[in-house]
């Protein structure tokens, strides 16, 4: 043809005058996903860490100042009914004198005795210590704190994870001698009175108010597992899937998942997966473990993984056009052996390169159709 005269476009031409960048003539292996049913274990690394939902607190009854402290550091054994501070408080030296001048001017009066009484108990005195001062005929100006569970003292209500740390656990009490502690929670917690447990122990001298926590309690026989599963694999993991624990000592325990929780972190998703076992034997908090998850999957596309390149942010794999190959992004799921798992962006009756990596020199080289 001249310069400047028309040309029939036919539609051979048409495929060689499209970008370099959006079709690849190649003549290469080309294959089909195939829809099937894959067993697939996931690996994941973990740490033993203690049950939070067993976390007990020993709080305060009433506001005063420590004069004795028995707990000194982070993790001391503690036992049920164990001293563990002697506290003076100006409000319960005045209750006791109450009930001393009642018992003194008053001593009919079997109705407000029995309530000066409760209200001694109701700030943490127990009945024996009731019964000392009403014995003695004399208002004593400190009061032991005693432990109402066994465990270790723990400076905060966080836990282990990997690589960082766990959460707690522990048992039954109540009274100041018996003072009452509720179960922390992993949730919220409401914001009146401050609490010292998230920072260092408490120390003699110290002032203390109605309700503040003294000491976090946990119980080391409760303990559970925190694993990480990368984010692109979580969301295939369920509540209630196998799970085979590989511990340092080399044996293998069989759990099952008991919570997921989808999780960011310093710029990179991933999930925790909770993991609890009866077979505490051996475990130690802090201990590191490897995992495999067994995943129940549904039927879905799989293909090699050579036929899917990535491009950062993006999978592409190539689908044959009659003599040409056009790239196509597509959404992958779970990775097992040699294979891929396909979501979405692909059919089963579309072939692509069974090599994608053959098709580029560059990874601007491909403009993949949405």
């Amino acid at each position: 043809a001249r310069p400047g005269e028309e040309i029939k476009i036919t539609e051979d031409l048409s495929r060689l005058l499209k970008s370099p960048n959006e079709v690849v003539v190649a003549s290469i292996r080309t294959i089909r996903g195939e829809f099937k049913s894959v067993p697939v274990s996931l690996e994941a690394t973990g740490v033993v860490t203690y049950d939070t939902r067993t976390i007990y607190s020993i709080p305060a009854r009433v506001g005063g100042r420590l004069e004795k402290v028995y707990l000194k550091y982070a993790f001391q054994q503690v036992r049920k009914g164990q001293k563990v501070a002697e506290i003076y408080s100006p409000e319960l030296v005045t209750a006791q004198r109450e009930l001393l001048f009642l018992l003194e001017n008053d001593p009919e009066n079997e109705q407000l005795i029995h309530a000066s009484r409760n209200k001694l108990e109701l700030l943490g005195l127990t009945p024996s210590q009731v019964n000392t001062v009403v014995k003695n005929r004399d208002a004593q100006t400190t009061f032991a704190i005693y432990s109402p569970y066994n465990g270790y003292v723990i400076t905060g209500g966080t836990a282990p994870s990997v690589p960082s740390a766990m959460s707690p656990a522990a048992s039954t009490g109540g009274g100041m001698n018996d003072m009452g502690g509720a179960p922390a929670s992993t949730t919220a917690q409401p914001a009146s009175p401050p609490s010292r447990a998230a920072s260092p122990l408490v120390r003699e001298g110290d002032y203390v108010s109605a309700g503040e926590t003294l000491f976090q309690i946990v119980n080391t026989s409760a303990l559970r597992i925190e694993l990480d599963v990368p984010g692109s694999d979580g969301g295939s993991v369920s509540s209630g899937d196998t799970v085979t624990l590989i511990t340092g000592e080399s044996k293998q325990r069989v759990a099952s998942v008991d919570f997921v929780q989808p999780f960011f972190s310093e710029g990179e998703n991933f999930t925790k997966v909770r993991v609890y076992t009866n077979e505490t034997e051996g475990l130690q908090i802090g201990q590191l473990v490897k995992a495999m998850i067994s995943v129940r999957r549904n039927e879905s596309l799989w293909v090699p993984r050579e036929a899917v390149l990535e491009l950062g942010t993006q999978q592409v794999v190539f689908i044959k056009d009659k003599e040409v190959l056009k790239p196509k992004t597509v959404t992958t799921g779970i990775r097992w052996g040699g294979l891929v798992e396909i979501k979405s962006g692909l059919a089963s009756s579309e072939e692509i390169a069974a090599n994608a990596h053959y098709l580029v020199d560059s990874e601007s080289f491909i403009k993949p159709v949405q």
